[in-house]
């Protein structure tokens, strides 16, 4: 019996290594509730992209000595700006960079990384990029994340921010638990991160276990059924303090990155959480006065024409999920227009 289970063990972690996940890249951190282990290997599951990680757990080339001549400009964001789903070398972050020889990118991008997280992601890795130019990558959820981090904004007397905290999450907690067997282990990896997603849908009532416990019975979903709810004042007045938080001293554009529902006769219509978050980070980064890009009217102008979703796999589901290659070269001829129309393609 004992032979069997571990026959049993041993092919289950074989076929999550070739298919499903890699061993947890993840490390626990405080701060920002996890990082990405330096030069491990991470394997995606949409598009079964294999990438190797750089000496400061990015998706990026080794930032080496700066060039003269080129600005250095760090990308940070989500899931959707960590691109493990297409090589390295073809994300938008990269692209951007071939486009405009005189801008060297570095990706930061990170799964579930948001605004709350901006502050500690940039004193991370500020003093090893050495940066010119952040660029801050929102895309669908970002505001809503913030919304529910629970983060603490000290002021001094004078009503400025002077810091950030935020309790840490339920996730960080489990993270920092099961590290040790994530971190050597894809069929662990796999098992938690399923567990984690049932547990979320459980909530939100899009779940197989909540059909079978209702006995068949059908329920209206929480999330992706029309708009959703968002107090925009009180996210508003936090982002005007992380952006206040991060822009002393540095140079820093915002390009928003929405995500669409793709349908028939390249129509698109924004998904129920980019409705909600329409025009938020705009207005953020005018009140800031600093650079804004968006990305989705090139995004829907792509799709128009050409009737392509830019985002999906054929593994998984074309028209839902992360950006596909055709999605990154979009995204990245529309920030490089953005970037240079606003003086950023370089030194000034």
């Amino acid at each position: 019996m004992a032979i069997w289970l571990i026959v049993a063990i041993v092919g289950g972690e074989l076929f999550a290594r070739a298919l499903l996940s890699s061993p947890s890249t993840q490390i626990f951190d405080p701060a920002l509730g996890y990082v990405n282990s330096p030069g491990d290997y991470f394997q995606a599951r949409e598009g079964f992209q294999r990438l190797r990680l750089n000496s400061l757990g990015l998706n990026a080339p080794e930032p080496g000595p700066k060039v003269p001549g080129r600005m250095r400009a760090l990308f940070i964001g989500d899931s959707m700006t960590f691109a493990a789903q297409v090589p390295s070398d073809a994300n938008f972050v990269s692209q951007v960079g071939r486009r405009l020889p005189r801008l060297e990118t570095v990706n930061a991008g990170r799964d579930a990384l948001g605004p709350q997280d901006w502050p500690a992601m940039i004193d991370r890795l500020e003093p090893a990029v050495k940066p010119d130019l952040i660029v801050l990558m929102v895309s669908r959820g970002d505001a809503f994340d913030l919304r529910d981090a629970g983060v603490t904004i000290e002021h001094d007397a004078a009503g400025r921010p002077t810091g950030l905290s935020r309790p840490p999450s339920g996730r960080d907690a489990m993270q920092e638990r099961l590290e040790p067997i994530m971190r050597h282990s894809a069929l662990a990896t796999f098992l938690v991160r399923r567990a984690n997603s049932e547990l979320t849908a459980l909530r939100t009532g899009d779940s197989w276990t909540g059909w079978m416990i209702r006995g068949g019975k059908a329920t209206i979903a929480g999330r992706n059924s029309g708009e959703e709810a968002l107090d925009r004042a009180a996210i508003e007045a936090q982002l005007d303090d992380i952006l206040e938080l991060v822009n002393r001293g540095r140079r820093i554009a915002i390009v928003a990155l929405p995500a669409y529902r793709y349908e028939a006769h390249g129509k698109v219509e924004l998904e129920p959480r980019s409705q909600a978050e329409a025009g938020l980070f705009e207005a953020a980064a005018r009140r800031a006065g600093l650079p804004f890009v968006d990305a989705g009217p090139a995004m829907a102008a792509a799709y128009a024409r050409t009737g392509r979703p830019l985002t999906g796999f054929r593994n998984s589901r074309l028209g839902e999920g992360h950006l596909n290659a055709w999605g990154h070269e979009v995204v990245a001829a529309a920030i490089t227009r953005g970037l240079a129309a606003q003086g950023l393609e370089g030194p000034r």
